[in-house]
């Protein structure tokens, strides 16, 4: 069954939201960023973030090392409802 969530975050003193739709796999769990301005989506390598673990969030065609601030902030966003939720 799928799962969706909603994230608000901070970019550049703005705020913004975005639809993340949860799929897990055996190997890793997949959230789909969706309903993202079109402006901040063509700033990332991706509307995908695997995590292998509950502490790792890395944008799908990107290196650990290459996050940019808006990447940072949405992995934060998500990250902190994961949190939420299992806590």
């Amino acid at each position: 069954m799928a799962r969706i969530f909603t994230i608000r975050f901070t970019y550049e003193d703005h705020p913004h939201h975005a639809m993340v739709f949860v799929k897990e796999t055996p190997f890793f769990t997949e959230y789909q960023l969706n309903m993202l301005e079109f402006d901040l989506l063509k700033l990332l390598p991706s509307d995908k973030i695997i995590s292998s673990t509950p502490d790792h969030f890395t944008f799908s065609n990107s290196v650990d090392f290459e996050n940019s601030d808006l990447m940072k902030e949405i992995i934060k966003a998500i990250s902190e409802h994961i949190h939420s939720v299992h806590t």
